[in-house]
């Protein structure tokens, strides 16, 4: 099967399995949506306040993860970067826990969406600051910076909610808001995350041409006519609206953005004239299918951000190996000659 009719029937088989499978018999759901389309009624629909709510969520956000992955690897140069390796996931739902604890988002709910693109935003330049101290570039030093910062905020976020234990409400929240949970996703999440998905994906597929000629250094880039560092901050800023809309609309969905884009660059190869394309058309239905997956089987205990987490820190695992063997190699070449 060509690479395009796969994708295409894989948004078909998942969207259509995401608004039809349901607790509530289709038959009842599509009655309860045609009076309600036909202003017979306005009471609320499993189709039209759950069911598609929550798909266009979980489409940004596979879209807006598998992006912002690659375009930090591409930047980095580092088959290891991505939202939660450098930290940038960690800093958003930092400032999204502070919110909640100060109860802004009652009053004012888009203070949710606007603390975790700071946040990341905030995180991606310290990370880049520390690492491009001296004039270094090099992969360790971005990993390090990136693990060394989140472990500092995740610290930070838990004495926080340690803090708030006696408080349930904040403490259900939390946790499933950590764990990436779909469930109860409403026009109300859509509304916080899809101006910042399709802000940050027309940002990141316009400069796709600069990303491709910054990937072979900031020298040759120059040399060729790119503004390096305006397109640098520009990708910053889109790859935090897609990190931070994702963490204000779904929660934590980790190793996600690590994961897809490497397995797309090893598939279809490096160009993000095309990857950027692939990573928007099969992110999002991918992420779907896993969602429906949990749904289908019944893996209610189960969210999309545990099952992505385990399987990424797998892959992650598996990644590291490989590179560190590659690196063993390289250097007993270099002694032996």
């Amino acid at each position: 099967m060509k690479p395009g009719l796969f994708i295409a029937t894989l948004w078909i088989i998942v969207c259509t399995g995401t608004l039809v499978v349901g607790d509530t018999p289709w038959d009842l759901v599509w009655h309860d949506t045609l009076q309600r389309l036909l202003g017979h009624s306005k009471d609320w629909t499993p189709l039209l306040d759950e069911r598609l709510p929550r798909l266009i969520v979980v489409l940004c956000t596979g879209a807006s993860l598998a992006v912002a992955g690659a375009v930090m690897q591409s930047l980095f140069q580092n088959p290891l970067a991505s939202p939660m390796i450098l930290g940038l996931t960690s800093g958003g739902s930092l400032l999204v826990v502070i919110v909640f604890v100060l109860g802004w988002h009652l009053v004012h709910p888009f203070t949710i969406p606007f603390a975790a693109v700071l946040g990341c935003l905030m995180t991606l330049l310290v990370v880049y600051a520390v690492s491009r101290q001296h004039g270094s570039t090099s992969m360790t030093h971005f990993i390090l910076s990136g693990i060394s910062l989140s472990t500092v905020l995740i610290a930070m976020q838990g004495a926080i909610i340690y803090a708030f234990r006696d408080r349930w409400d904040l403490v259900q929240t939390f946790t499933e808001w950590e764990a990436g949970s779909t469930a109860d996703r409403s026009w109300y999440h859509v509304h916080l995350q899809l101006p910042l998905t399709l802000v940050g994906l027309w940002g990141c597929y316009a400069y796709r041409h600069e990303i491709n000629l910054m990937a072979l250094g900031e020298d040759d880039a120059t040399n060729l006519g790119v503004e390096v560092a305006t397109v640098r901050w520009r990708l910053f800023l889109c790859v935090s609206l897609l990190t931070g809309g994702a963490i204000a609309a779904m929660g934590i969905v980790a190793f996600f953005g690590l994961v897809l884009p490497h397995v797309l660059r090893r598939l279809f190869g490096p160009d993000n004239r095309l990857l950027i394309p692939l990573c928007i058309a099969v992110g999002s239905p991918t992420l779907v299918a896993l969602d429906l997956s949990l749904r289908l089987f019944g893996l209610h205990e189960l969210s999309i951000g545990n099952v992505s987490a385990i399987l990424g820190g797998v892959f992650f695992l598996i990644l590291l190996f490989g590179l560190q063997q590659k690196q063993g190699a390289f250097l007993r070449g270099e002694a032996q000659c």
